[in-house]
């Protein structure tokens, strides 16, 4: 088949674009990045450079294509206060969509999310369902998975300087958190670091890798399929007290925890990293619709008949690698 692969040489297009290639496909990968262009053509695959903000070149570029794979790059949520990120979200599905319909491809794989069959109460993520529904609207002859991974594995390097126990966690307030949650006898060991976040503790977690979903998108893109359906994909299930402790253990802090804060606390993190009120309101909203446990409800009603392979005991080795290098 001859495919399209969007997100450019990322985290998934890039094992995607290899593992399609190795089985024989035509693939071709669109970036917006000229610079990628001999990296993606070292691969075996051609190379379509343009945006895919841009209709006619999204549709110049499906022409002739039996399936498309189909994701919205990731939005500057801390870098742009006036980002409308739902807007965007529903104009690029709309360039999908119509990019589609004339070149007559039959094939969509779309990455949406876990947490997509909500409209509301998913804080960020609601442009996935937003990107659904627009998808939706292609005709019954063309064949679409809604790709809906969960929480990916490598999210996981954002509480990296936690973990190390830099910023905030290097004045009192750090001594005073190791006290509480690692006593005096931790305190004098000289533990340190601790992961803080609105959702932690025992809340149990769909975690995923890059790796397991170009695997599940390569698989659907093989598979026969008539009209549309909703897929998820995770690679481990665990809670997120046992996620510390497998990273805790990868870097030497076995009795490393996963603390629980508060929705207000959280928020304030947030907007001390730059983020906008409302955005910053929006990645609480999503957190706790992690800790509730609403996030993940659909997940666990349909979860995956296999889990994917790549465990985050494998991911704790990388995160270890990257830990110590900074």
């Amino acid at each position: 088949m001859k495919i399209v692969v969007t997100g450019s040489l990322g985290n998934i297009s890039k094992p995607l674009a290899v593992q399609l290639i190795k089985q024989g496909h035509q693939v071709t990968v669109i970036s917006s990045s000229a610079a990628r262009k001999s990296e993606i053509e070292q691969l075996g695959a051609r190379a379509a450079i343009g945006e895919i903000e841009d209709a006619v070149f999204l549709t110049e570029t499906f022409e002739g294509h039996d399936a498309a794979y189909c994701m919205i790059p990731p939005f500057n949520f801390f870098g742009n206060q006036n980002l409308n990120y739902q807007q965007q979200a529903f104009n690029i599905s709309t360039n999908y969509v119509q990019a589609i319909q004339k070149a007559g491809i039959k094939k969509v794989i779309h990455l949406s999310s876990v947490g997509a069959d909500k409209p509301t109460g998913t804080g960020v993520l609601v442009f996935h369902h937003i990107a659904e529904h627009v998808f939706k609207q292609l005709p019954p002859d063309v064949a679409v998975t809604h790709l809906r991974p969960g929480s990916f594995d490598y999210n996981l390097y954002a509480f990296t300087d936690m973990v190390k126990g830099k910023g905030f966690l290097e004045g009192i307030i750090g001594k005073l958190l190791y006290f509480r949650y690692y006593g005096l006898k931790g305190l004098l060991k000289g533990y340190s670091g601790i992961i803080l976040s609105n959702y932690g503790g025992a809340d149990k977690i769909a975690w995923v890798s890059p790796i397991d979903i170009a695997s599940a998108i390569a698989e659907e893109i093989n598979t026969q399929q008539e009209g549309k359906k909703a897929r998820y994909v995770a690679s481990d299930e665990l809670t997120c007290q046992e996620i510390a402790s497998v990273l805790g253990n990868a870097i030497g802090k076995p009795y490393l925890k996963w603390v629980l804060i508060s929705d207000g606390q959280m928020k304030d993190a947030f907007l001390k990293i730059g983020a906008s009120d409302h955005i910053a309101e929006e990645f609480t909203e999503m957190n706790s619709a992690m800790h509730h446990g609403s996030l993940f409800q659909d997940y666990f009603k349909n979860r995956p008949a296999v889990l994917g392979r790549v465990k985050i005991n494998d991911f704790a080795k990388d995160f270890a690698i990257k830990y110590n290098e900074q």
